[in-house]
């Protein structure tokens, strides 16, 4: 199948399918004009790094793992301690994050802010209420309660 058959199957675009050629986590046949040609078992190829992907693995992590998804209870001992150094660094970026987030509502509390104070960021950012608004903003939905 070509390319973009394989997108459609996989629901994976084809610059994410070139960056995987060009991350050496999948090798498509040619034909003889050049294009790229690729089969069932390359079907299932995507899948399996989207699943990987979607796990949190990079492209480095997921090209030592896809010879070790040929035969999985062969090379469990492989998977487990990846997918424990995977949790192992999950967990702590997530204690990071939780601790970023204490350490701003300590922020917040040292400066008699509630915890839903609204703020204005500048430059138009995401958050572009102006104090004006929010007040009313907040007239409003107290009114609706």
């Amino acid at each position: 199948m070509r390319i973009g058959e394989l997108a459609r199957k996989t629901g994976v675009s084809v610059r994410s399918l070139r960056y995987y050629e060009q991350q050496d986590l999948l090798e498509p046949q040619r034909t003889s004009a050049g294009h790229r040609f690729y089969s069932i078992q390359d079907e299932r190829l995507v899948l399996q790094i989207q699943d990987l992907f979607e796990a949190g693995f990079c492209s480095s992590v997921i090209r030592t793992l896809l010879p070790a998804l040929v035969n999985p209870l062969r090379n469990r001992d492989l998977l487990r301690a990846s997918l424990t150094a995977a949790q192992a660094r999950l967990k702590s970026e997530k204690e990071s994050v939780e601790t970023e987030l204490l350490k701003l509502k300590r922020l917040g509390d040292r400066y008699g802010l509630a915890p839903d104070t609204h703020v204005t960021l500048q430059n138009d950012g995401h958050d572009s209420f102006t104090a004006a608004q929010a007040i009313a903003f907040d007239h409003r939905n107290r009114r609706l309660r």
